[in-house]
């Protein structure tokens, strides 16, 4: 009789039909359109297939499943008001389902979302409709998430920092078949928001190491089609902080390598699948991974090559503030740059440095007779701009043991201490202009030399009325310093500007 009856206990639950629980819980309790809405999914019940999912509101399906997911945790982006039915299936047969529903009420707008910590989640689903060029942003917009998160943590605030209003602003840099043209994009941008950036991509891990520090910035291709920032790096130097839209395609395309994380005490684990990389969402209207923070070894980095996005380092006081300038020629009394699109020539102690050692800026003087090599941060020359000739002055963001880091043709590199000489920023100065016979208008040119000498090398030629800064007289000849190089010339062919006169050549030099 107890055995009949244990057998009758057992077999209830099935003679009567019952099944398996299946729960569904949400955070956080109150939704506004714009939250990320976070599920979780469980059952008591052994032998679940997948997961098919749905939401609705009202009449309208947001998005469905079309087939069983391995997912038991998901988000999705609310983009309406109103009640939002989630329904979620669980699989454990072809015709055995079990399936369970909860409603979210969603009210209000959530606020936008900005700041220096903000890591923009491409794959959401709220992007969808956003569009770039003939793509969405939730498709194609990689490079516009990147720079949205750079100028973030530039300090930069408002909706137009957004990566659907940068690509309303920018859509003419979308390239059908090859995404956006990223460099000619950046350089754009960087007109507006106050940065550079440099024609070719950093491949040196000392150099982008040594710029990372610098506190600058790289947009680069983290893995082929795929755009994201790098912004940071460990303190032993090895690792690259990255801020990435949308970590699954990283995850996807990547090969030989995976994202890494930090643990509490400081040390780093590789996270081989998106599930190990922690706070990383999958959602489930697109099916796929979200944005995320993570490290990348450094030399992986090097070997994408990485494109700088470099806060503007020297600035001039304008109207409405200091604003950005880019260099055309430089020299440690006067130096000449492009203000808001306006070549001006300006005494140079009038520019305010933001770079390392910028409490005492210098100017490097090239005196190696044969030039001097331009080189990254791991000695090897630059295409393009590998020499840098005699009596040129650039000027130095930061002075190290055995070279010293400058800027040239817009470009970043290195010069050995022993091929330059470091001048401090001058004031105090007296200007004139070349001449020939006292005037300033004739067509013709006058040498200048390396040396006080009739015989010295010739530098180069400059014509009547180029202005010059004078630096010292010895016997029939002034140095004089002009169109960033410095040199002698006999006093014979300068005029200098009478006291009070002077302007230190602070009109545009005509292009000469």
């Amino acid at each position: 009789m107890k055995r009949f009856l244990l057998l009758i206990v057992l077999l209830l639950p099935l003679l009567s039909g019952a099944k398996a629980e299946v729960s569904i819980s949400v955070s956080p309790e109150a939704v506004r359109m714009g939250d990320y809405v976070d599920v979780s999914v469980s059952s008591t019940r052994e032998g679940a297939q997948g997961l098919i999912y749905s939401l609705s509101v009202g009449e309208e399906t947001i998005f469905k499943s079309e087939k069983a997911v391995d997912h038991w945790t998901g988000s999705f982006r609310p983009r309406v008001e109103g009640d939002h039915t989630l329904t979620v299936t669980v699989v454990y047969g072809k015709k055995d389902t079990e399936s369970a529903s909860v409603v979210v009420p969603v009210v209000g707008a959530a606020p936008v979302q900005a700041g220096p910590e903000v890591v923009y989640q491409q794959k959401d689903g709220w992007w969808k409709s956003k569009k770039y060029a003939i793509r969405s942003v939730q498709k194609a917009g990689c490079a516009l998430f990147t720079l949205s998160h750079a100028l973030q943590r530039l300090g930069y605030t408002g909706e137009d920092l957004l990566p659907d209003a940068l690509a309303q602003t920018y859509k003419g840099f979308y390239i059908e078949g090859r995404g956006t043209a990223n460099e000619s994009f950046l350089r754009k941008a960087g007109e507006v928001y106050g940065f550079m950036t440099t024609q070719e991509l950093d491949e040196s891990a000392a150099s982008i190491a040594s710029c990372l520090r610098r506190g600058d910035y790289f947009s680069f291709s983290i893995v082929n089609g795929h755009i994201a920032l790098a912004d940071g790096l460990s303190e032993d130097g090895k690792m690259v902080h990255i801020v990435d839209s949308a970590a699954g395609a990283t995850y996807e395309r990547m090969k030989g390598c995976s994202p890494w994380y930090q643990a509490e005490d400081g040390t780093f684990a590789a996270a081989e699948k998106p599930e190990d990389l922690p706070g990383l969402r999958w959602y489930f209207e697109t099916e796929e991974y979200g944005g995320s923070e993570y490290w990348l070894p450094l030399e992986y980095c090097a070997k994408r090559g990485m494109r700088l996005i470099r806060p503007y380092w020297l600035k001039l006081a304008a109207e409405g503030g200091a604003a950005g300038v880019s260099v055309d020629y430089f020299g440690a009394l006067v130096s000449k740059v492009i203000l808001k699109d306006e070549a001006v020539r300006v005494p140079t102690a009038s520019l305010q440095w933001t770079c390392v050692g910028s409490d005492q800026p210098l100017v490097a003087l090239v005196t190696r007779s044969g030039d001097a090599q331009f080189s990254n941060a791991d000695g090897k020359a630059i295409p393009g701009s590998s020499k840098i000739r005699y009596g040129t002055m650039v000027p130095v963001l930061e002075v190290q043991e055995d070279r010293v880091y400058v800027a040239w043709k817009d470009t970043f590199g290195y010069l050995s201490r022993e091929s330059t000489q470091l001048l401090p920023v001058g004031t105090g100065f007296q200007t004139g202009m070349i001449a020939v016979n006292g005037k300033t208008t004739v067509a013709a040119t006058v040498r200048i030399r390396r040396e006080p000498k009739a015989k010295s090398k010739i530098m180069t030629e400059w014509k009547a009325g180029t202005p010059v800064a004078l630096v010292r007289e010895e016997g029939d000849f002034m140095l004089v310093e002009g169109k960033g190089l410095r040199g002698w010339v006999e006093k014979k062919y300068l005029v200098p500007d009478e006291e009070g006169e002077t302007d230190h050549g602070q009109k545009v030099d005509q292009g000469e």
